[in-house]
């Protein structure tokens, strides 16, 4: 039976969505035609794109849990407004709660659990051909009352056996480069504390990290680079195949791939990676291949608290792996919890120390996060056994061991949450602008008086740093001997309003780097 009715996926499509665009290119080689729509768009506009393409199927890639509210309010309005067609859903939280998901969503009619390119496949053919999906393996649906889970398929071995995923058309980076999203493995052989990727893998059965042909890979990059005119490549592993059971033999013959194919000098990459895994010589070669930029999992700054997180990582190799990437000048990025469920004000002060060394030069700007407890993890467990979870639909929390640490986290926040998290904040258009400069750097291109704004920017980067580590040495004082009481909320206000201040003048000092 041929198809009249395109799949339709709703997903965040900020960048290139991965999830859908598999999806997407396991049922376009199958002869379906997809749609995919942006989820940040208003549920009117997503209505009326619905009624006019009348959609078989209707696909919601659940994959922020603390967007869920979100999603079920766009579900209602779909159904209010006619759309009658099979509604799905998948992610991590649906694939692992699949219950909690249909209390929450109860307009869905089947989850897709796990990796979904087999499953959604065998589902929109059976509702295609009219047959009875029911017996697909892999999705849960309700029925007579009780939700009703299918024998769950093993994990894919061969990725390699899907085709590369449907994108829409790139966008730009920095200096005019286009940039793509790409994968060369899936899951992660290690088990954070704060974690959920090791049981979204575990789950279904068979090996929790899989790792892409070398060639596919390059081969990947080279459709992109020669089709879509893409020279950025942004890696979005968990954790890059830095090292396997062959040592570092898969990135040596993938950096050997790049140079067969003469790509080398052509293109730019990003990996997330470990800070142990970095090896100067290792690297060296990798920068020479195009690698500019890395995302480290640093997370804490103390070695008791590295345990805490089961980071099974140290101090010593954090910060060793830090003056690597510096004196290569390869640019980094971090994961950094500054606030989590054990912190106290000596850990809080601990943890700055840290930071101010890997970012007192300027080197990358300060920024930190609060650990969530996301679900299934060890985390959550922990603090669901001590009664401190905070539980709303698809968002969990927990508040510290002292109303002042509540009140300084609080404040913190305040001062500092659009300067390190908002996309127009001082730590993102540094990030941008270190951006440029790494890719000027590495392309060697010829641009008169860039070394002296180049050192301009660093100058300021360090001096915003500088000021936010004094502010933060401030405010710990002020909390953890609750002078913060006595000076009340006029002073916290002035403190806020200087920040706000500092932070406008940085920023357009930044852009003044890049004019």
């Amino acid at each position: 039976m041929p198809q009249t009715n395109p799949v339709i996926l709703i997903a965040f499509g900020e960048y290139d969505h991965l999830g859908a665009g598999y999806l997407s290119a396991v049922l376009n080689a199958q002869g379906f035609e997809t749609r995919m729509i942006d989820f940040r768009y208003d549920s009117e506009t997503i209505l009326f794109n619905l009624i006019r393409h009348y959609p078989l199927i209707v696909g919601f890639s659940v994959i922020f849990d603390n967007h869920i509210s979100e999603f079920a309010g766009l579900a209602r309005v779909l159904r209010k407004g006619g759309i009658t067609c099979h509604f799905t859903a998948g992610g991590y939280y649906a694939s692992l709660h699949p219950e909690e998901l249909f209390n929450l969503i109860p307009e869905l009619d089947s989850i897709v659990r796990f990796e979904g390119e087999d499953t959604f496949m065998e589902l929109v053919r059976s509702l295609n051909d009219g047959g009875d999906w029911k017996h697909v393996q892999s999705l849960a649906y309700r029925e007579g009352g009780e939700v009703v889970k299918t024998p769950l398929r093993p994990l894919e071995k061969d990725l390699d056996r899907y085709p590369f995923p449907s994108r829409r058309a790139p966008m730009s980076y920095v200096a005019g480069r286009k940039f793509a999203t790409i994968l060369a493995g899936r899951g992660c052989n290690y088990d954070c504390s704060f974690c959920n990727t090791r049981q979204f893998y575990l789950t279904p059965g068979g090996p929790q990290k899989r790792i892409r042909r070398q060639g596919m890979v390059v081969s990947e990059i080279e459709q992109l680079y020669h089709e879509k005119g893409c020279t950025v490549f942004l890696f979005q592993d968990d954790d890059f195949p830095m090292r396997s059971s062959g040592g570092n033999e898969w990135i040596m013959s993938f950096c050997n791939e790049l140079q067969t194919r003469e790509l080398h000098r052509k293109i730019l990459w990003k990996i997330n990676c470990r800070p142990d895994e970095i090896d100067s010589e290792l690297f060296a070669v990798l920068k020479q291949c195009g690698l500019f930029l890395v995302f480290i999992g640093l997370e804490d700054g103390s070695d008791t608290g590295l345990k805490r997180l089961n980071k099974k990582l140290t101090v010593k190799k954090s910060l060793a792996g830090i003056d690597t990437l510096k004196g290569l000048g390869i640019g980094f990025d971090y994961g950094f919890m500054l606030f989590q469920p054990d912190t106290t004000y000596e850990s809080l002060s601990i943890n700055l120390d840290f930071l101010k060394k890997i970012c007192a030069d300027g080197y990358t700007p300060l920024t930190f996060l609060k650990l969530m407890p996301n679900f299934d993890t060890r985390v959550e467990k922990e603090l669901r056994e001590q009664g401190r979870l905070k539980e709303s639909p698809g968002y969990l929390d927990y508040d510290f061991s002292t109303q002042s640490l509540n009140d300084l986290y609080t404040n913190v926040m305040m001062c500092f949450g659009h300067w390190i998290i908002d996309a127009h904040g001082l730590a993102n258009i540094s990030k941008w602008a270190r951006n440029y400069f790494l890719v000027h750097d590495h392309c060697g291109t010829t641009d008169v008086g860039m070394d002296k704004r180049k050192q301009r920017f660093r100058e300021t980067v360090a001096d915003s740093n500088k000021f936010m580590f004094d502010t933060l040495s401030e405010l710990f004082r002020l909390f953890e001997t609750e002078e913060y009481l006595i000076k009340g909320k006029t002073y916290l206000e002035s403190m806020r309003a200087n920040i706000s201040s500092q932070h406008d003048l940085w920023c357009r000092e930044v852009k003044d780097c890049m004019s």
